[in-house]
């Protein structure tokens, strides 16, 4: 059996050990999913970091809904993260113009560089009926020919 897809809802308060249970329960989907140890690194970074800006920033440090939802195609994974907190809107943010250098971020932007760095594609939406909506992606088609010319 190969998980191609998975869903989880849950109320997820600003603990350590909920955080903690809500990163678990996605990491193990992800490490079923994948046998990549550099694929499967990424994402739990990216899921991680997800998680974090979600309570942080989403529900101002007080806990709420998080979804999170991962898909397998042939040569694409992709990680998303809802949340239904205060969101903000997408425009505002020139997300498609991080700059990766650590030197360049100041105060705030830590979590979006990782994510960036660390994702094929980022996509910031607006969650319906509120809140933000992350979704990355990761190529497959690195590891297929990875492991044809090793």
């Amino acid at each position: 059996m190969q998980i191609l897809s998975y869903k989880l809802d849950a109320f997820v308060p600003f603990e350590n050990d909920s955080i903690e249970s809500f990163l678990v329960l996605c990491e193990d989907v992800i490490s079923k999913m994948l046998s990549d140890e550099k694929t499967i690194f990424k994402l739990k970074s990216a899921i991680h970091e997800l998680l974090i800006n979600s309570l942080e920033h989403g529900y101002k440090k007080s806990g709420g809904k998080v979804s999170f939802c991962i898909k397998k195609s042939e040569d694409t994974i992709t990680l998303e993260i809802a949340d239904e907190g205060s969101g903000f809107n997408p425009s505002l943010l020139n997300y498609q113009h991080i700059d990766t250098d650590l030197n360049s971020i100041n105060r705030r932007g830590w979590g979006l560089m990782i994510i960036k760095s660390l994702s094929d594609t980022m996509k910031i939406a607006q969650n319906k009926p509120k809140g933000t909506k992350i979704t990355v992606s990761v190529s497959l088609n690195d590891l297929a020919n990875s492991v044809l010319y090793k």
